[in-house]
């Protein structure tokens, strides 16, 4: 499926457009093809944070045009500081990007954190600091999210028994040293149909190869059997594709157990096979998303309006062999700092208030 584009002749400032937008973190350009139809019906509500009591429940509409305000106020606040670092020829490269950007009220192109997560908010972190002494076994940490304006501010007093649910991205470090070594250009354009707006017929999704991994697939998450057996087809080396099929099979169970105690990750079993070659478009159906972790709030709307606080532990264990790991999520909060963000809404929580 492809967009049908403007006979107008793109004016000269769209490559640099191009470039801030591939550099931005946390945004995703998503827009709407011009020949697809006029967008799906909407559902007439939305209950943020898929829990939320009816009577607190906003119409989807303006759930979404609140985080598409949240995130606009983002983009217009880090734009004027990216460096995109992407030379010229790359940018010369981007032309589809550049055609939407130049052109987004014909295409109704839009920037959004997490087009696959119709509630998600960008959540603004307003305070953090550490609870624990420096020298403690385990990291504990105060932090701080402003809700203000947005569709869950109602929807997170803590009092309630509420919880939000929180989007991690993955160590950009770690992303960087996987693409290298798969040989991925991290500023490649990708469509990636998987993560468009479910709700929108005709919506598709660009965004780069680096922000790709970097905030939608699971890269260093926990393999299962089944993603071996997907994993066989691209293995060129007739040996290599033995040995992926046999951890598939009961007879090589032990094995297979002994690297999940290791904590291999789909990052680890990609990069120890040499030679799979697999197309960039292809990993989507690889590796799963990067899922929401919840966590209870403590705070209360009543006496911190437009605030939300969260108590949280940073994971760790020790895998078999020694190799302290961290959680995905609580690592990725441990590392936010006031002024940077993060994408979540809110959750209703098991946990029941006596009445």
């Amino acid at each position: 499926m492809s967009a049908a584009a403007p006979t107008t002749q793109l004016p000269p400032w769209w490559p640099k457009a191009a470039a801030v937008a591939g550099a931005a973190a946390a945004s995703l350009v998503a827009l709407k093809l011009l020949q697809g139809g006029k967008p799906g019906s909407v559902a007439a509500t939305a209950k943020a944070g898929g829990g939320a009591h009816a009577e607190q429940a906003l119409p989807a509409s303006e759930v979404k045009a609140l985080a598409a305000r949240a995130v606009d106020d983002y983009v217009s606040q880090v734009a004027g500081k990216l460096d995109a670092k992407a030379s010229a020829s790359t940018i010369e490269k981007a032309g589809e990007l550049g055609k939407y950007l130049a052109f987004k009220k014909e295409y109704q192109t839009s920037f959004m954190a997490r087009p696959d997560v119709g509630e998600g908010q960008l959540l603004k972190v307003t305070d953090w600091y550490r609870l624990t002494p420096e020298d403690y076994d385990r990291t504990t940490f105060h932090i701080e999210v402003d809700v203000s304006g947005t569709s869950i501010e109602k929807l997170v007093n803590g009092s309630d028994g509420k919880a939000l649910s929180v989007y991690a991205t993955n160590d950009p470090k770690g992303v960087a040293t996987f693409l290298k070594e798969m040989g991925l250009d991290p500023l490649q354009l990708v469509s990636a149909e998987e993560i468009a707006p479910q709700e929108e017929e005709g919506a598709v999704v660009l965004t780069t190869v680096e922000k790709l991994f970097t905030q939608y697939l699971d890269l260093f998450g926990k393999p299962t059997r089944e993603f071996l057996k997907k994993l066989v087809p691209f293995a060129t080396d007739i040996l290599e594709k033995v040995k992926i099929a046999e951890l598939t099979l009961e007879r090589k169970q032990a094995d297979f157990q002994d690297k999940q105690a290791r904590a291999y990750t789909f990052a680890d079993y990609l990069t120890e096979y040499k030679s799979l070659k697999i197309p960039v478009e292809k990993y989507v159906e690889l590796l799963p998303t990067v899922k929401q972790r919840v966590y209870s709030i403590c705070s209360s709307s009543d006496l911190r309006p437009g605030k939300c606080q969260l108590l949280v532990v940073r994971e760790d264990w020790e895998a078999k062999g020694g190799e302290t790991k961290f959680g995905l999520c609580s690592s990725f909060l441990t590392f936010l700092r006031k002024g940077q963000y993060c994408v979540g809404h809110s959750t209703h929580s098991v946990m029941k208030i006596p009445e």
